[in-house]
């Protein structure tokens, strides 16, 4: 454990001495007036040390420990599903969410209230301070609205040095127990922050021009004086409010690619506008460390993926189902990727925005793929899923895509493991957020000694049997695997019937699942007849009406009895199986054509899978192209702080002397040049970097022997070598059934259920029940509000696709 908390205690010091410049930096650097000149001086020695230092520190613990800690936090929290009954787990104070509607966690709230604290302390602070001399200079009406547009101006300052901090994939604060969707929100209420900031500053100062009888003058191009400053911060102000209005969840989930352009672009004016409009060169120093994070975070995953994954991807789309199943590939093993862990995907042909996607595989039973679930909305203004189902194949006949991916990004706490009770409501492509992490349980069980302490309950909803069939390998086997039906509980539900014209379709994963696939690829005609013989006998059992419909009104007694009784079957099936697989036929190649099922498939644990030595091969990797990428940038950043500008004139120190006009090109020249050159010289080199490791992937492979650049070195070279690998995976279903209630989910009455069964009550305590609600937004709600009006004593967290 020293080895885990030392860099965790170490990036909570680099936050601390942060946070504490935060706090202090205002009185020194701004109400202490250390006299300095314009170029390198130090100030800029003092921001590095006392900044700077820390946040890179940080940040380079926080990347080697996303290898290594990753993987040591998930096995400890995994093995509490295994622990003796006798110790007692709850889910630590820190980590519990509150009672209201929010539903955020102890340390969220800590954080959240520091960064308020600190908003006021600066606004209060800097309005208390700059009041005596502007109430001397502008009289007593006067100075008071100028000290508080000058105070909400310095509140905005503070909010530009924080906000990007809460956007990181890779951060500091997920390093000591902060998750991305948990920070997420506090970067839109930062925003919101910002609007509000900047609308009193905006207010205030016209106000304050109106007094004055300047505001037709100082707002304005019509001359070179104060005005031409004004009206860059004008511009900035709007900036805010149009990224503000689009961020609205209304814009935000309707027009995704819009709200996504529109902030970018809204970002850049409120940069550039809030500069010219204050042109001082220190507030770089607060704006850079974000930039300089924000663009790591954004480049080194996509150089990592760029160099590792194939630009190929494999792509099928079940129409019936409305789901894309889509297979990234790569000839050396990925970083290791756990439970809850997502990538981000951009299709060239699609547009340059990624889309988030949760990871549907389990990394230990494949580390050279990633298998995603995609759920296509059809009926959406601008979908993007929909364009790409047109450009994906069929069930039957898959396709490749160019894929570019960005990630392995993911949340390191498991705490909701030490539960008792985990409770999991989901629906339809929301499924694939659990299914590693409910292979990764039976992996844990397999090879523990002690005895397994959680309950675990799935409770699934689809709209079509289609939609089930999509993910039905994964829902056979958690259905039918002694290895899970011994302690997982599955209720699956199916609210609407299948479409009467492509009935058909409705089986076609079952009927691929039953298909009996050769050992090895034979493409002769023979071989082709034989199969289209085999399509056609398992057609007929996948038509005969074998998938098991419940009645939803069935006494629980009836549902237990028929639970024993399907074990019991799988039991003879397994046992038949392993029979007669000693006595497969051969086909021509000399093979056996053995029709594998998902039983004789091991469920493999990380420490089993080297996945220690690959993170470390990665971690090296990503370290290196770290250190370029901020170290060669920074050095222009010094050396344009160290370049005088003024000449042998020093216009800039003989300001007085000069015109206005000259002093604001001076201090423009100074407070955007260095900031710019540096931001400049990091995009090069990210999209160098990404243009590189493409080039050099593509090269390495194609010294293997194969002179096609575009599927050189793909693990799975064909579509029958795939068909092969899918088919154990899919687990060749014998009867092609899985138990299902025709019906909508009740969850009120589901949870009611529990409540009456003891699970969650109020006497326990808390920390001993878990429930997640996976999902659209809308169904996600539906459960929070039933599981608020049941006062139960459970953690409740949400997955909802809502971006």
């Amino acid at each position: 454990m020293a080895l885990i908390s030392l860099p965790s205690l170490v990036i909570g010091i680099c936050l601390a001495t942060f946070s504490c410049y935060l706090f202090a930096d205002y009185y020194l650097l701004w109400q202490e007036k250390i006299k300095t000149r314009f170029e390198w001086n130090e100030i800029d020695l003092y921001w590095s040390l006392v900044c700077m230092l820390p946040i890179l520190l940080g940040h380079f613990i926080t990347i080697w420990g996303n290898y290594f800690r990753a993987a040591s936090q998930f096995q400890h929290s995994i093995s509490k599903v295994t622990t003796s009954t006798d110790k007692k787990q709850r889910i630590s104070f820190w980590e519990r969410h509150d009672s209201t509607r929010f539903g955020f966690t102890v340390k969220f709230w800590c954080l959240s209230a520091l960064i308020i604290i600190m908003n006021i302390y600066w606004f209060v602070l800097t309005t208390i301070l700059s009041r005596p001399a502007y109430v001397k200079t502008y009289g007593n009406a006067a100075g008071i609205v100028r000290a508080i547009a000058y105070g909400s101006s310095q509140a905005v300052l503070l909010d530009t040095s924080i906000i990007l901090f809460l956007v990181l994939r890779r951060s500091m604060l997920h390093a000591i127990g902060f998750t991305y969707p948990e920070i997420i929100p506090l970067h839109r209420w930062l925003g919101v922050a910002m609007l509000i900031w900047s609308t009193i500053h905006a207010a205030f100062y016209s106000a304050y021009l109106i007094m004055e009888g300047k505001f037709t003058s100082d707002i304005a191009f019509s001359d070179k004086s104060r005005g031409t400053r004004n009206m860059p911060g004008v511009f900035a102000w709007i900036g805010v409010v149009v990224m503000s209005f689009f961020a609205l969840p209304q814009f935000r989930r309707m027009i995704y690619p819009v709200f996504i352009y529109v902030h970018r672009a809204g970002t850049f004016v409120f940069f550039i506008g809030l500069i010219m409009h204050y042109p001082t060169y220190m507030l770089w120093y607060y704006m850079l460390p974000g930039f300089i994070l924000f663009l790591v975070d954004r480049f080194v995953p996509k150089i990592i993926q760029a160099r590792s994954i194939h630009p190929n991807a494999t792509c099928a789309f079940n129409t019936d189902a409305d789901i894309i199943r889509m297979k990234l590939t790569s000839a050396e093993p990925m970083k290791p990727y756990f439970p809850g862990d997502y990538i981000t995907v951009q299709i060239p042909g699609l547009g340059h925005i990624h889309h988030p996607f949760t990871i549907a595989s389990y990394w230990p039973e494949d580390p050279h793929s990633i298998t995603l679930y995609i759920r296509v909305f059809s009926d959406a203004k601008l979908s993007w899923t929909h364009d790409l189902a047109k450009m994906c194949g069929n069930e039957d006949k898959r396709i490749t895509v160019r894929a570019n991916v960005d990630g392995v990004f993911g949340d390191r706490r498991h705490d909701y493991l030490k539960s008792e009770t985990m409770i999991i409501f989901v629906a339809g492509a929301a499924i694939t957020t659990f299914m590693s992490l409910i292979k990764a349980i039976a992996a844990q069980i397999a090879v523990s000694k002690e005895p397994l302490r959680m309950q675990l309950h799935m409770i699934c909803t689809f709209r079509t049997r289609s939609e089930l069939h999509a993910y039905g390998s994964f829902l056979h086997q958690i259905t039918r695997d002694p290895r899970f039906t011994s302690w997982l509980h599955v209720e699956i539900y199916v609210s609407r019937p299948d479409k009467p014209q492509t009935l058909m379709g409705a089986h076609a994963h079952v009927v691929k699942n039953d298909i009996m696939v050769p050992g090895q690829a034979v493409k002769t005609k023979k071989a082709k007849k034989n199969f289209l013989k085999r399509t056609g006998t398992k057609l007929k059992r996948a038509l005969s009406g074998h998938t098991i419909v419940e009645d939803p009104t069935a006494p629980v007694e009836q549902d237990v009895q028929r639970s024993n009784s399907t074990k019991s079957t799988l039991h003879e099936i397994s046992e038949e199986e392993v029979a007669t697989s000693s006595s497969e036929p051969i086909n021509e190649k000399g093979t056996g054509t053995r029709a594998m099922t998902y039983i004789d498939q091991p469920l493999p644990t990380f420490q089993a899978s080297s996945a220690d030595t690959v993170s470390k091969r990665l971690a090296l990797f990503d370290l290196l192209t770290t250190l370029v990428l901020v170290a060669i940038p920074l050095a222009f950043w010094y050396g344009m702080r160290r370049v005088s500008w003024e000449g042998s004139s020093h216009w800039c120190i003989a300001a007085t002397k000069k015109d206005k006009w000259t002093v604001f090109v001076c201090h423009w020249t100074y407070s955007l040049v260095p900031g710019l050159v540096h931001t400049v010289v990091m995009l090069l080199l990210g999209y160098a970097g990404i243009f590189v490791a493409r080039k050099v992937h593509m090269r390495h492979h194609m010294r293997g022997g194969s002179s096609d650049a575009e599927s050189a070195a793909i693990p799975y070279p064909d579509f029958n070598a795939e068909d092969e690998k899918l088919s154990v995976e899919d687990g060749n279903w014998d009867e092609g059934d899985v138990v299902y209630s025709r019906g909508r989910l009740d969850a009120k009455k589901a949870i009611q259920n529990f409540v009456d069964s003891g699970v969650g009550a109020k006497d326990k305590g808390q920390g001993l029940v878990t429930v997640f609600a996976g999902g659209p937004e809308g169904y996600v709600d539906m459960v929070e509000k039933h599981v608020q009006k049941a006062k139960w004593s459970v953690e409740f967290h949400r997955e909802t696709w809502a971006p």
